[in-house]
């Protein structure tokens, strides 16, 4: 998937449990999603997991393996 608009790139949203190898990561469909995910997200938080924009999630590697959602 590839946005429109110049400049715009891929956003991921992933979610780490702490001390757990991995974490799931999903691709956001447009940008005003990447801005609003996160915030809804953080609100929703289980103790002990982060939650992160990535976007190139391969560079990562102290989230891998990925789980794409």
């Amino acid at each position: 998937m590839k946005w429109t608009r110049k400049g715009d790139r891929k956003i991921y949203v992933g979610a780490k449990i702490f001390d757990q190898q991995g974490c799931i990561a999903y691709l956001c469909k447009t940008p005003n999603e990447a801005r609003c995910l996160p915030g809804t997200l953080e609100a929703l938080r289980a103790e002990g997991v982060q939650i992160v924009i990535l976007d190139s999630p391969e560079i990562y590697s102290e989230y891998t393996p990925y789980t794409y959602i």
